[in-house]
């Protein structure tokens, strides 16, 4: 596992991916301070909040390619079929990947909640919450990127499922109130209903991710209403990781060497 867990870190500072996202990230908040003070009114706070949702995607878009190519390749200089060759289990190898890539996550993350911090004007209770929702965020995403690299053969059709599953998993919060709130989106009625069913099992299916990392926690503070709220990425973090680890190792198991 220890081995595992070097090659990943080694492969990351070869392909300067720590250097590159965290200049990306650093850039975005140099960016967002600038459009920040042309604002008439509350020009920290904007700058805070165009700087944190860039952050975010950057390290999630980022993450993602790094590990899709990074299996692909793994697959295709027969790298993996040496790490399989030493007396390791498939389930220890899924597990000591993920590891390695939450660990690389964890390096990117921590130093990019810190630089956010640096531009002041936030409330600490929901500066800290946010920091942790955006590393859980980006633990699930290398777990689905595991999963769907593990699945697919090609690297750039692994790239776009999981920024599928990304941009859906933003944005179900959002169909799922236009399904229920416009019922007459097609003539047919059974059209609708159908819609409206698709859309709820999706939901049902997918974690959601705008309860993520939001930048209203940064600004505003946690809400004082429902402190439930904030925890609820824990709860899906464990849940979907744990799901996308088992389907990991399930598929990984049937696959031939």
């Amino acid at each position: 596992m220890r081995t595992t867990l070097l090659y990943i870190l080694l492969t990351a500072i070869r392909d300067r991916l720590f250097a590159g996202l965290l200049l990306a990230v650093l850039l975005s908040a140099m960016l967002s301070y600038f459009l920040g003070s042309t604002a008439l009114i509350e020009q920290q706070e904007m700058a805070l909040s165009f700087a944190s949702a860039a952050a975010r995607i950057i390290l999630d878009m980022g993450l993602i390619i790094f590990t899709c190519f990074h299996l692909r390749r793994g697959f295709e200089h027969k790298e993996i079929d040496v790490m399989l060759s030493r007396p390791i289990s498939r389930v220890e190898f899924v597990l000591a990947y993920w590891m390695g890539l939450a660990l690389v996550a964890a390096i990117l993350v921590i130093p990019s909640v810190l630089l956010i911090g640096l531009m002041g004007g936030f409330h600490s209770n929901g500066f800290a919450f946010w920091g942790a929702s955006l590393l859980v965020e980006a633990w699930l995403m290398v777990a689905m990127a595991l999963f769907i690299g593990l699945i697919l053969k090609s690297a750039v059709g692994a790239v776009i499922g999981c920024f599928g599953f990304y941009v859906l998993a933003r944005m179900m919060a959002f169909f799922a109130l236009m399904a229920a709130n416009h019922a007459s989106v097609f003539h047919e009625a059974w059209l609708n209903t159908v819609s409206r069913n698709a859309v709820s099992a999706i939901s049902m299916l997918l974690p959601r991710l705008d309860l993520f990392a939001k930048s209203e926690w940064l600004v505003y503070g946690l809400p004082q209403a429902d402190m439930q709220e904030p925890w609820l990425f824990l709860a899906q973090g464990a849940v979907y990781i744990a799901f996308l680890l088992a389907a990991s190792v399930f598929d990984f198991r049937r696959k031939q060497f």
